[in-house]
């Protein structure tokens, strides 16, 4: 990433599906806390195209520090379109957690790399503080941005945008007539 070397991929993306497995990926671990988990996905245009392999990241890294961070209450992943044009489409993937917030010293160096709150967070949560300088870079890389907001001991909310390309949908073929399906 840092040596822009890093090519992003441009295929068919499900929105739904990168969704899906960020959640699937962090189940255990929010059913071991007994979190409650959200997800809310809203009318999203069809043939998305993009790189869901660096989408998933970018939310995975957001995603997993709302568990870390959260011992009680819950989390929600919310996806939404901001913007539509007959060749792409630029959505707002959103993380809100009721963890331990974050105060707004530390809130404007967050996204640097190695960068944590403060060093007690490292002590006691983990974590290299990478995963929000690579969400940054790569939402940059998809033409968006990153922010959050927080209040300490009320969660955060952590949010990034992409502007993804828009192609024909992809639909399977009907069977010819007359041929077995």
């Amino acid at each position: 990433i840092e040596s822009e070397k890093l090519e992003m991929e441009r295929i068919a993306l499900d929105v739904h599906a990168v969704v899906g497995n960020v959640t699937a990926l962090l189940r255990d671990r929010i059913e071991a806390k007994a979190l409650a988990l959200r997800t809310e996905i809203g009318p999203l245009p069809e043939g998305l195209i993009g790189d869901p392999t660096r989408l998933q990241q970018a939310l995975l890294n957001y995603a997993s520090n709302a568990v870390r961070f959260t011992e009680t209450g819950g989390i929600a992943i919310s996806v939404e379109l901001l913007e539509d044009s007959p060749s792409s489409a630029r959505l707002r993937f959103q993380v809100r957690d009721t963890g331990i917030g974050i105060d707004a010293e530390a809130m404007s160096r967050i996204f640097s790399a190695f960068e944590q709150a403060d060093n007690t967070t490292t002590r006691k949560y983990g974590g290299t503080g990478l995963g929000l300088a690579i969400t940054k870079k790569l939402a940059g890389l998809m033409g968006g941005h990153v922010g959050a907001t927080s209040v300490p001991c009320a969660g955060s909310t952590f949010w990034f945008t992409v502007r993804l390309d828009k192609g024909a949908p992809h639909r399977a073929a009907a069977p010819a007539a007359g041929t077995d399906p």
